[in-house]
């Protein structure tokens, strides 16, 4: 079956095939029933929301009916589609970004930081997760002096934990770097998740965890009592 998890809708779904190509075709059987093993994309669309969605993958076909670059149609494609191994998806499923009590341009670099990091443009989560950080300080008032100085300041004034700006310092070193055109060093998966994970906490000091506070407080107790008072 043609299934795997839609790049739009997020959901896990069955994919309908409308037609492809192949992408490599060796010229010997791949086993003693005269089969290749092709590579193939597909073009589908995900049957819960009708997003489009290639599909790359192996099939396993009789020696002497396609070639690299040969058009599949769409009914053939459907066949294919539902023996095919090895499936790879694109557009990748994004990684999706909790924005909720965030301003709107925070929410925006977040999300972006997040959208870099489901294709692996790591330099990019870190350039971005280093100008969040900024626009954080900045949307608080704090305005002047470099990164660093902003991360002092938002400390100082308790906007953000102890161990949170420690943190920080050591994310802001690998996004200067880039920042100003020292490239040589390139960031792993494991630096934009790291990178990622610093931010959440940067977030949640300056703006969710009082938020979350407040709005539970409006939601659970009596009308008389001030949130401030409790």
């Amino acid at each position: 079956m043609l299934d795997g998890t839609c790049a739009y809708c997020a959901n896990r779904v069955h994919f309908t095939a409308h037609f492809g190509r192949v992408v490599e075709a060796p010229d010997q059987p791949d086993n003693d029933m005269g089969q290749q093993l092709l590579r193939v994309e597909l073009a589908t669309t995900c049957d819960n929301c009708g997003r489009m969605n290639c599909v790359l993958g192996d099939a396993r076909i009789q020696r002497g009916h396609y070639s690299a670059g040969s058009d599949i149609d769409g009914r053939a494609a459907k066949s294919i589609g539902g023996s095919m191994t090895n499936l790879s998806f694109a557009p990748p499923l994004l990684q999706p970004a909790v924005t909720e009590f965030l301003p709107g341009g925070v929410a925006g670099y977040l999300t972006e930081a997040h959208h870099a990091s489901s294709i692996g443009a790591y330099r990019a989560v870190l350039l971005l997760v280093r100008s969040t950080i900024e626009a954080t300080a900045k949307s608080k008032g704090v305005r002047s002096g470099s990164l660093f100085d902003k991360i002092d300041a938002m400390a100082d004034q308790g906007m953000i934990r102890s161990g949170t700006k420690e943190m920080a310092h050591l994310l802001r070193v690998l996004g200067n770097d880039m920042a100003h055109g020292d490239i040589d060093e390139v960031p792993s998966q494991e630096d934009a998740e790291d990178a990622l994970t610093v931010l959440r906490f940067v977030l949640d000091d300056v703006f969710v965890a009082d938020a979350r506070r407040a709005d539970m407080y409006a939601r659970r107790r009596p009308a008389s009592v001030n949130p401030a008072d409790a």
